[in-house]
């Protein structure tokens, strides 16, 4: 085979003869450098290190402030609580989807009638955990409908019933302390419920 590629060779014009020559050294000469290319090592850009250095600098100092934060569960959606020990998804929206429901929570042992919640978690998070009571949803007593009532997850069906039975039979309900009075509700009960409770007049 290489007998026939010579005589082949030999009966192209000179001229064909030297092109050919040219184009195989270039071919050559382009191979060998992509090699030389591949085996050099990359250059490293200067500074590089100090630049690292301080990038881990920075992000050791975010992940410190963060562990820090204090976070407003009464104010947090579901990702600002995933920082928290122990909380992950599925209970950060059970938390969040809880508060609703209860209009806000108004101290931190509330956060034990979450589902699934236990006494451990909550000790690994009391102290990161603040609650701005100003945020509190509260509903009206003089205004709110049977349904909005019952919603709340501390009232039953027959402490709506009372309620609105004594709010029917009295017309405005001057004051809270008057529900303690006229024993419409358990004081257990009253004394879980007054924060979620106005009057309006």
């Amino acid at each position: 085979m290489s007998k026939r590629l010579y005589r082949e060779y030999y009966l192209l014009p000179r001229g064909e003869q030297r092109a050919l020559i040219l184009l195989s050294l270039l071919l050559i000469l382009s191979l060998g450098f992509r090699i030389i290319i591949r085996c050099l090592p990359d250059p490293e850009p200067a500074g590089r290190a100090e630049f690292e250095q301080e990038a881990s600098m920075i992000m050791a100092a975010l992940a410190e402030a963060d562990s820090l934060r204090l976070i407003d569960i009464n104010r947090a959606d579901s990702l600002q609580l995933l920082p928290l020990p122990g909380i992950g998804p599925v209970f950060a929206g059970r938390i969040v989807k809880y508060r609703n429901l209860l209009g806000g929570f108004t101290q931190a042992d509330q956060l034990l009638e979450v589902y699934g919640m236990n006494i451990n978690t909550l000790e690994m998070i009391i102290d990161r955990i603040v609650l701005d009571t100003t945020l509190i949803v509260k509903l009206d007593l003089n205004r709110a409908s049977f349904g909005e009532l019952l919603r709340h997850p501390y009232l039953g069906y027959e402490d709506v019933k009372s309620l609105v039975n004594y709010r029917d039979f009295k017309g405005i309900i001057q004051s809270l302390g008057e529900l303690k009075e006229n024993f419409i509700l358990p004081d257990s009960l009253l004394q879980k419920v007054m924060p979620y409770f106005c009057l309006s007049k």
